[in-house]
C-alpha cells in the first residue's frame, strides 16, 4: 500500500511538471489556437461597445483572448468581428506589436483586406489615442475596415494581471469610413469594467511600433 502511494505521487508531480513545462513559441501558439471558446455576458467583454452580439473567451497559460462578434449588414463574405488578446507583464510576453500575428486567431488576414493594405494603413490618433486602419470600399456606399490598437500596460483599460493589449477589427457597413470605425471610437466604444472618466483616458501605442521602452 505504502508503494502504490508513493507511486502515484509520483506521478501526480509527473503531470504537474509536463503541464508548466516551457513551450517553444510555435509550440504555444498551437496549443493556444487549440484552447476552447467559452461564451461571455457582455458585461465582462474588456471593450464594451454598442453593435456587440456575441462575446467568446479563451486563455492558455497567462495569454487570454476575446472576440467579440459584431452584425455583418452587408453582402461581404465573412464575420464583422473585434479581436483582443492580453499579454502578460514580462517584456519578452509582451514584444512589439504584429498585426498579422493577432489576425492569425481570427483565420489569417479578413476578406477582402491583403497584406500590402496593412503595411499601407493610415494613422490617425482621436480622444482614445492612435488607431491604425486600411478601408477597401465597392465606390457604391459599401465600406469595410481593418484597425489595430495597442492598449498600454500603464493604463487600467487592459485585464487584470495584463502588461498589455492588442486589437484588431474588421467592420463592413454600408456606410463611411467613420461609421465603419464606430465601434471602436471614442463615441462608440468604452471600458466598462474600469469606470475611467473621459480625461483619463489611456494613451495607445501603434501596432507597428517597435518593442515597448
Amino acid at each position: 500500500m505504502r508503494r502504490k502511494c508513493r507511486l502515484e505521487f509520483v506521478a501526480l508531480v509527473f503531470i504537474a511538471a509536463c503541464d508548466t513545462f516551457p513551450l517553444t513559441p510555435t509550440e504555444f501558439d498551437r496549443e493556444f489556437q487549440q484552447a476552447t471558446f467559452v461564451l461571455q455576458p457582455q458585461a465582462d467583454a474588456w471593450l464594451s461597445t454598442r453593435s456587440a452580439q456575441v462575446v467568446l473567451e479563451r486563455r492558455f497559460r497567462g495569454r487570454s483572448e476575446q472576440h467579440i462578434l459584431l452584425p455583418n449588414p452587408t453582402a461581404i463574405s465573412g464575420e464583422n468581428y473585434i479581436l483582443l488578446r492580453s499579454h502578460g507583464t514580462g517584456r519578452a510576453s509582451i514584444g512589439r506589436f504584429q498585426p498579422l500575428e493577432l489576425l492569425k486567431s481570427a483565420g489569417g488576414i479578413p476578406y477582402p483586406f491583403t497584406a500590402a493594405e496593412i503595411r499601407g494603413m493610415t494613422t490617425e490618433t482621436d480622444a482614445l489615442g492612435q488607431i491604425d486602419w486600411a478601408h477597401w470600399t465597392n465606390y457604391s456606399g459599401l465600406t469595410c475596415v481593418l484597425a489595430f490598437r495597442r492598449f498600454d500596460g500603464a493604463n487600467r483599460t487592459i485585464p487584470a494581471g495584463a502588461g498589455a493589449m492588442d486589437l484588431a477589427m474588421r467592420n463592413c457597413v454600408y456606410g463611411t469610413v467613420e461609421e465603419a470605425l464606430a465601434p471602436i471610437a471614442p463615441q462608440g466604444a468604452s471600458f466598462a469594467a474600469t469606470g475611467l472618466a473621459e480625461e483619463a483616458a489611456p494613451k495607445m501605442l501603434s501596432p507597428l511600433a517597435g518593442p515597448l521602452p
